[in-house]
């Protein structure tokens, strides 16, 4: 077989023809890619500023309930438990006047995870008007660390009614509660 003879022109024209598939075969494989990752680069990016964004907002969220649950620790710490519990009740039972009208103060307590308790107290009234039971319950759910937790209102006995007085007396039961730090010794 003969070489072939190409004419300078015909030379020019594959040599040209080369010369374009070299550069569509590198626009191929080589830019588009590239172009490609930079692409997706920019939109991973642009996702994961996002996703700090939300990270630093909780954060940020997580260091104020964290601040919350100290002070709560704090505050727990420095309870008294059952004495103070009682005897709060007790002040806010004098300052009614309802010496006579409570029945029983019953204590119970609960151990919570072997470092906190909740103490509960349940106060049983009898006789008393309206007024006083609302008196009593505005005056505890004020003592500090303390909420109620359960109230049962009824109508008292109509034996226990007063007489020359037309308002009905209610008998009642009041759940206080509150939460103490356990110290092991």
């Amino acid at each position: 077989m003969k070489a072939m003879r190409l004419a300078k022109r015909e030379k020019l024209v594959v040599l040209g023809g080369a010369g374009l598939l070299v550069l569509l075969l590198a626009l191929q494989f080589a830019v588009r890619p590239t172009m490609e990752r930079a692409s997706t680069l920019h939109r991973v990016v642009a996702e994961k500023r996002e996703v700090l964004t939300q990270l630093r907002a909780k954060r940020l969220e997580y260091e104020r309930l964290q601040g919350e649950i100290g002070h709560l620790h704090a505050m727990v710490a420095q309870q008294r438990g059952n004495r103070r519990m009682l005897s709060s009740i007790e002040n806010v039972r004098k300052a009614c006047g309802l010496s006579e009208n409570v029945l029983s103060m019953k204590p119970a307590t609960v151990t919570i995870d072997n470092t906190y308790e909740e103490v509960t107290v349940e106060v049983r009234l009898e006789s008393l008007t309206l007024a006083q039971l609302v008196s009593f319950l505005s005056q505890l759910d004020a003592v500090d660390a303390a909420g109620i937790t359960a109230l049962e209102v009824r109508r008292a006995d109509r034996n226990s009614a007063r007489p020359n007085d037309d308002s009905p007396l209610l008998a009642a039961t009041v759940n206080v509660a509150t939460v103490t730090y356990v110290q092991h010794k």
